[in-house]
C-alpha cells in the first residue's frame, strides 16, 4: 500500500511539474511573440521616420552616441548633434519615399537596408539597431549615393 501511494505522489508531482513547465514555455512563448511585434513596430517607426524626413522623430529612436555616414560626412556623435546633421540632410533631399530592401536579425538587433528616393536623388540608406534595456536604439545610420 505504501508502494503505491508513493508512486501516486509521484505521479501527481510528475503532473504538477510537467502542468507548470507546460505554462512556462506557453507564457514566454507568448511573451517573445509579443517582444518581436513590438521590435517590428519600432523598425516600422524608425522607417517611417526616415520616409518622412523628419529627423526629430528620428532622433527619439537614436543611442546616445551615432555613428553617422552621410555622403561627404562621417562621424560619432551625440543624440542631439546626429538629430542636427540628419535635420540638415534631410532638407537639403527632402524624402519622396523610403522602401526597405532588406532586414536581418543578429544578437541583440536588427540590420536594416532601404533606398530613399528624394527630390534631387536616390540614396541607399542602412541603419543598425541595438536593444538598450527595453527598447531597440539605432546606433548606426549609413547613407550613401
Amino acid at each position: 500500500m505504501v508502494k503505491n501511494m508513493n508512486l501516486k505522489m509521484f505521479s501527481a508531482k510528475k503532473v504538477i511539474l510537467m502542468t507548470a513547465l507546460l505554462a512556462t514555455m506557453t507564457f514566454c512563448g507568448q511573451r517573445a511573440g509579443a517582444q518581436v511585434v513590438v521590435v517590428d513596430s519600432v523598425i516600422d517607426q524608425i522607417t517611417a521616420t526616415i520616409a518622412d524626413g523628419n529627423a526629430d522623430s528620428l532622433a527619439t529612436f537614436l543611442n546616445k552616441r551615432v555613428e553617422l555616414s552621410l555622403p561627404n560626412f562621417t562621424a560619432i556623435s551625440s543624440r542631439d548633434q546626429a538629430q542636427m546633421i540628419l535635420r540638415k540632410f534631410f532638407m537639403l533631399h527632402q524624402p519622396d519615399s523610403f522602401a526597405v530592401a532588406g532586414e536581418n536579425q543578429y544578437p541583440g538587433g536588427f540590420f536594416v537596408v532601404g533606398t530613399l528616393h528624394s527630390s534631387d536623388h536616390r540614396y541607399r540608406v542602412s541603419f543598425l539597431t541595438k536593444q538598450q534595456l527595453s527598447q531597440q536604439s539605432v546606433y548606426q545610420i549609413s547613407i550613401e549615393e
